[in-house]
């Protein structure tokens, strides 16, 4: 009965193995590659940065605060503005944004190049003013009459905009991508030529203007280049990193307000009121509506405000060296240059402090520090002028959080 009962469970055996599918050995198969592959993680090193900044050669924090806020202006602070104006051109920028950057672990084709791209999304202000229009505007021309006030070069202006680009990466995280640039609206305002003259008597009056103004409230789409170069050698005594971002233009379908004025204006003998010429008509509403020009924009190719950075790492010894970054471009006045020491404490440590001039200001310090948490990740915190975060008279502050795989 038992040796019966074997040669039936042999027999079944038999029958189920001749019952499976040839093919399910090569499923079995390749399902564990397809999840083996699922389970391998898509990117090599990555990091996410967000970042938002505020600077100005003239505004302080007070008087900035009550230009935003509304309130009553004190002349002290108009004057102080003035003072650190130094009869240069004013200027004020704001930038915020979002970026991240990622690298695949897998290799293009049988190559060394890893396929890499990015993500960010971006807004700037940039504002500039003469000395001139800075007291025309909060003081009056009370103690302009009899001189020339120059206007040029004023402007306003200001944008959104977010790129999504991919590319190859080679060695020494040397990479270069391409993708779609997308604006979301620009605002732009500037006086080209401007002259502005009353007499001592306020009987004559002379005016000099060609501006123009335009709002791009349609979205524009276009291209965007991102790249990274880095000379890194055992044998060279320092480093060396150039990177460019956002290069590239898009296209604006037009159809927002475009506003122009070009005109001169010169009279002598100026009535106090009555018809035709008179200080009465200079003042009521609506003059000068005659001296504006508003038409469509149409279709036009528009410049990304793009930015280069160039910089140089030069060691002093095996934890300690010294950094110097120069960044041109997106929309500041002046180049921005940034140097500093950094010094390594334990293999998890690294901090650093910064003298930071140009841009949109003065010179002001800075200081970072980079923490090298577990599971090969690192958290950088950059504070552009500490003191900013807590004077009413600092001239800005700002402030950088990156977190990365490595």
């Amino acid at each position: 009965m038992k040796h019966g009962a074997n040669h039936t469970i042999l027999f079944l055996l038999g029958l189920a193995l001749l019952l499976i599918p040839a093919e399910l050995p090569a499923q079995v198969e390749a399902e564990i590659s397809v999840d083996s592959l699922a389970n391998e993680p898509f990117m090599d090193q990555w990091s996410a940065t967000v970042w938002g900044q505020h600077r100005s050669n003239t505004l302080d924090h007070e008087l900035g605060g009550i230009l935003l806020r509304g309130g009553m202006i004190d002349r002290d602070l108009v004057e102080s503005a003035l003072a650190n104006q130094k009869g240069d051109m004013g200027a004020f920028g704001f930038s915020a944004g979002g970026l991240f950057k990622w690298s695949s672990t897998r290799f293009w084709k049988e190559t060394d190049a890893r396929i890499c791209g990015s993500i960010q999304g971006r807004s700037l202000v940039d504002a500039r003013w003469t000395p001139e229009m800075f007291e025309l505007a909060f003081m009056g021309n009370q103690g302009h009459l009899g001189r020339w006030d120059v206007l040029d070069g004023s402007q306003l202006r200001s944008t959104v905009w977010g790129t999504a680009t991919v590319g190859l990466e080679g060695r020494n995280n040397n990479r270069v991508e391409l993708g779609l640039a997308y604006r979301k609206v620009q605002m732009a305002g500037q006086i080209h030529t401007g002259y502005f003259r009353v007499s001592e008597d306020v009987d004559s009056l002379y005016v000099s203007m060609r501006a123009d103004a335009s709002i791009d409230s349609r979205a524009g789409l276009g291209l965007a280049i991102n790249g990274e170069w880095h000379f890194i050698r055992e044998e060279a005594p320092f480093a060396f990193h150039v990177q460019i971002q956002n290069w590239g233009w898009v296209v604006v379908p037009g159809g927002g307000p475009r506003y122009a004025v070009d005109t001169l204006l010169e009279t002598s003998g100026l009535a106090l009121d009555g018809p035709g010429w008179s200080l009465e008509t200079l003042q009521s509403a609506g003059f000068g509506e005659d001296f504006l020009n508003i038409d469509t924009a149409g279709v036009s190719l528009q410049r990304l405000p793009g930015r280069c950075d160039i910089a140089i790492e030069y060691p002093l010894g095996p934890r300690s060296g010294w950094d110097v970054t120069l960044q041109v471009g997106e929309w500041m006045p002046l180049p921005r240059v940034m140097m500093g020491y950094r010094r390594a404490f334990g293999k998890q440590w690294q901090a650093g402090i910064q003298g930071v001039v140009g841009g949109w200001g003065r010179l002001r310090p800075a200081a970072w520090v980079r923490w090298r948490v577990p599971n090969e990740r690192a958290l950088t915190l950059f504070v552009e002028d500490p003191w900013g975060w807590g004077s009413s008279s600092a001239f800005g502050r700002g402030l950088t959080l990156r977190f990365e795989g490595l």
